[in-house]
């Protein structure tokens, strides 16, 4: 039994091994341009779900004029260099990221606002996106949420309402 596994650990050696050289050989490596289609897949397949230890709670402040206010400033202070003022990343004239800065215009229904708040506090590994523990309170970080869900004109997918 395990000489099976150890041909079944050294068979997916050599295919990851193979895969390594042949998209080194093939791929672009260039932070400017579109990933390739291999390398696009493995970031959706690896990227997940992350494990977050708060659930699926929803934002804890409502989109008053003040808490937007504050939203927006922590967000042009902190994010827009970015993702750009209007959420839809840095254009032509701005720095090129590999990954690419994600629109946060075009949030998908999978970007909680618990997600969402994980990810400002926590960053993404292997990506430009850093943790802002030590920038913001979570407080804050809860007002930039409702400052992003605004530029995106799309409510959290568990929230029952949006303003």
């Amino acid at each position: 039994m395990k000489k099976v596994y150890a041909k079944a650990a050294l068979g997916l050696i050599a295919v990851i091994f193979l895969f390594a050289v042949g998209s080194f050989l093939r791929e672009n490596w260039a932070a400017d341009e579109e990933p390739g289609a291999i390398e696009a897949f493995l970031a959706r397949l690896i990227r997940g779900e992350p494990n977050l230890p708060e659930g699926n709670i929803r934002n804890p402040y409502q989109p008053t004029e003040a808490n937007l206010q504050e939203g927006r400033e922590h967000y042009e202070k902190q994010c827009a260099f970015c993702h750009g003022t209007d959420g839809r990343g840095q254009g032509d004239p701005g720095i090129q990221f590999y990954p690419p800065v994600p629109s946060l215009a075009d949030l998908d229904a999978e970007m909680t606002d618990a997600r969402m708040h994980f990810i400002i506090l926590r960053g993404i590994r292997y990506t430009a996106m850093p943790s802002f523990a030590k920038v913001l309170t979570p407080e804050e970080a809860w007002k930039v949420v409702l400052w992003v869900r605004g530029l995106s004109g799309k409510p959290d997918a568990s929230s029952k309402n949006f303003w």
